[in-house]
């Protein structure tokens, strides 16, 4: 039978034990996170400072929302392939059916780039920031 100090002991030991943000034995998604960078519009004076929110979903998909646009944006259609890297990404107001923005590109390490089409072309590239 476990005395009082030991049954203390243990306790105060799982509570000070830091907590794990990950179980043991699994990986960090690659694509899931938040992810900071620039929108740079063909023409524009300045770029848009994004936030992407970023979740894997099964079979590659990818959902999310974007902050920084003119308007709250989210993920319509996404796909990411960890093997290659490669990333798609169509973007439309909250709330609304429609794709205005398409970013095709490639994740290399936690930085992801590439090209911007529809309304509003260009580049973008984003960097994980956890």
């Amino acid at each position: 039978m476990m005395t009082r100090r030991a049954w203390a002991l243990l306790c105060f030991t799982l509570m000070s034990a830091p907590s794990m943000p990950v179980a043991a034995g699994q990986a960090r998604s690659p694509i899931a996170g938040i992810w900071k960078g620039e929108f740079v519009r063909d023409g524009a004076a300045s770029p848009n400072r994004v936030t992407l929110t970023l979740k894997a979903e099964a079979g590659g998909k990818v959902s999310g929302t974007v902050a920084g646009l003119p308007n709250p944006a989210e993920v319509k259609d996404g796909t990411y392939d960890a093997k290659t890297g490669a990333l798609k990404l169509s973007l439309g107001k909250v709330d609304e059916p429609a794709v205005l923005l398409v970013l095709d590109g490639k994740v290399v390490k936690d930085t992801a780039s590439g090209t911007i089409t529809g309304e509003a072309p260009g580049t973008f590239s984003v960097t994980r920031q956890e």
